[in-house]
C-alpha cells in the first residue's frame, strides 16, 4: 500500500515538476539563440552595477617577513588605542587582540585617544620565530597621563 502511494505521488507531483523544469530550461536556451533576445539581455546586464572583487595581498605586504600579535588586558579600554606601523594608522583595537604583518625596521607605535582615562596594558604575545625585537612578553602601558608609546624597531635574526 505504501509503495502504491509513493508511486502515485511521483506520478502526480514530481514527474510534472521535473518535466516543467526541463522544458523551461530548454526554452530559455533556445530563446538565448535569438539575436534580439540576447541583445536585450546583454544590454540589461550591462546597465546593472558590477562589483569587482579584489584578490591577492595588499601592496606593501607581499614581502612581509613576519607577524606580531598584540594583546590588550581589556578590549573596552583598548578600543581607545590607535595602533600605527611606521606612522600609518592600522586603526584601533576592535577586540583584545591584533595581528600585524611586519617588515624589518618597522616601528609599531600607539596613541591613546583618552590619555587621562583608564590605564590599558598591551602585551607582545607572539612574534615570528626569527624575530629578535620586539620580544614576546614586552608590555606597553597607556592612559593615566601617558598618551603615546612605541616598541623597538622590528629586527630579525
Amino acid at each position: 500500500m505504501a509503495i502504491r502511494r509513493m508511486r502515485q505521488f511521483l506520478d502526480d507531483v514530481l514527474v510534472p515538476v521535473a518535466l516543467g523544469t526541463v522544458t523551461t530550461l530548454v526554452l530559455a536556451q533556445c530563446a538565448m539563440q535569438l539575436p534580439g533576445v540576447r541583445g536585450r539581455i546583454e544590454a540589461w546586464a550591462a546597465s546593472r552595477p558590477a562589483f569587482s572583487v579584489q584578490t591577492g595581498t595588499p601592496p606593501g605586504l607581499t614581502d612581509a617577513t613576519g607577524s606580531l600579535v598584540l594583546t590588550a588586558d581589556s578590549a573596552a579600554r583598548a578600543a581607545n588605542v590607535i595602533v600605527f606601523r611606521n606612522g600609518v594608522s592600522l586603526g584601533p583595537f576592535t577586540t583584545d587582540e591584533m595581528q600585524i604583518l611586519v617588515h624589518p625596521g618597522d616601528v609599531i607605535s600607539f596613541r591613546d585617544t583618552t590619555p587621562n582615562g583608564p590605564v590599558v596594558t598591551i602585551y607582545v604575545e607572539d612574534g615570528a620565530s626569527d624575530m629578535l625585537y620586539p620580544v614576546t612578553g614586552e608590555t606597553i602601558t597607556l592612559g593615566g597621563g601617558t598618551a603615546t608609546a612605541s616598541l623597538e624597531p622590528v629586527t630579525f635574526f
